[in-house]
């Protein structure tokens, strides 16, 4: 009876870990970049051994790609779509059996957005996924809000 309970709570234990585990730590910049423009930028710190991957994934049938998703708002434009830097790597995915495009150590996402009011924050959620070489945790969503710092030239209601 004792075994029981011990590997019960043993079980748990390590199911509770892993789900807890989270190997990104991200954080959230507003950069001035002129002429009433901002440049939002997330980073991601990844864990040695873990990697997060590429909004432009070439099949749905591997991990779940990375996803920027803004709330709406009439303060501010996205332009164009945002761009991907750090050390992105396109490798033989062990865990997917294919070719991905993923980071590892720091994924970085820059968003370019015209602002029309500067006193309301850009909100929203950035969804990702993390894989070692053995196994993957489920998808992750978090909230992120940029405060847009002062522009020069642009004030609140442009």
């Amino acid at each position: 009876m004792v075994r029981i309970l011990l590997s019960t709570f043993l079980l748990t234990f390590f199911a509770l870990t892993g789900a807890a585990q989270n190997p990104v730590k991200w954080s959230f910049e507003a950069k001035d970049a002129g002429k009433c423009r901002a440049d939002l930028v997330l980073t991601g710190a990844i864990q040695d051994g873990w990697y997060t991957y590429s909004q432009f994934l070439e099949s749905e049938d591997g991990p779940v790609a990375t996803s920027i998703t803004f709330d709406p708002g009439t303060h501010y434009k996205l332009l164009e779509k945002p761009v991907e830097s750090g050390e992105l790597i396109k490798v033989h995915d062990p865990v997917f059996m294919m070719t991905l495009s993923k980071f590892k150590h720091q994924a970085v996402f820059t968003q370019k957005i015209e602002v029309l009011d500067p006193s309301k924050p850009v909100t929203g959620y950035i969804t990702y996924m993390v894989c070692n070489d053995e196994m993957c945790l489920p998808p992750r969503e978090v909230p992120f809000s940029f405060s847009i710092p002062t522009l020069g030239g642009c004030k609140a209601g442009n």
